[in-house]
């Protein structure tokens, strides 16, 4: 596939197979953990799930670095009184992330403040074969609306089916 061609946004063939349940459990838990750095300060991680089912790990901001103009927007749109799991449905093919994940994912600044402020990420491509579980125990579900096309016509109703779920919010990209 060209360059070019690797930004294109459509769904991705996904690895269908036993154990997924296994792999979505352990991206939520990373997603929830925060690495204690020297300085005594903590450090979350947005969790993406690739498409062949691995798992890939980015740092958020590094603690007070976050400038509070940024703050200020992200508490507006998620507000951190208390952290919450957020579960992204995006464009996840691992070369186009590989070669520039804030191309990809054209808000992915915005999810690694969401992490900054105290929330848990995690992101798939929200495949019917993975939605409720990719979804499940995600007090809000952010969906890029680019995917919407690439969803079943009753993705909304299968994840608002899921009890925790609180909030769907669809992002949309100006282009």
């Amino acid at each position: 596939m060209e360059n070019g061609d690797l930004f294109k946004v459509h769904m991705p063939e996904v690895d269908i197979r036993g154990g997924l349940d296994k792999i979505f459990s352990q991206a939520k838990q990373l997603a929830e953990e925060e690495t204690i750095l020297a300085d005594g300060s903590h450090l979350r991680h947005v969790v993406i799930i690739s498409p062949g089912r691995l798992l890939l790990i980015k740092d958020s901001y590094p603690p007070d670095t976050l400038p509070s103009e940024n703050r200020t927007v992200l508490e507006e749109l998620i507000p951190s009184h208390r952290s919450l799991k957020i579960a992204v449905i995006t464009y996840t093919f691992l070369d186009a992330l590989r070669l520039d994940v804030r191309k990809a994912i054209p808000f992915f600044d915005y999810l690694l403040g969401f992490t900054c402020i105290g929330h848990a990420v995690w992101i798939f491509e929200g495949h019917s074969s993975v939605l409720e579980m990719g979804c499940h125990g995600a007090d809000f579900v952010l969906i890029d609306q680019r995917m919407l096309p690439f969803l079943e016509p009753d993705w909304e109703k299968r994840i608002k089916g899921i009890a925790s779920v609180q909030q769907v919010r669809i992002i949309t990209i100006a282009e």
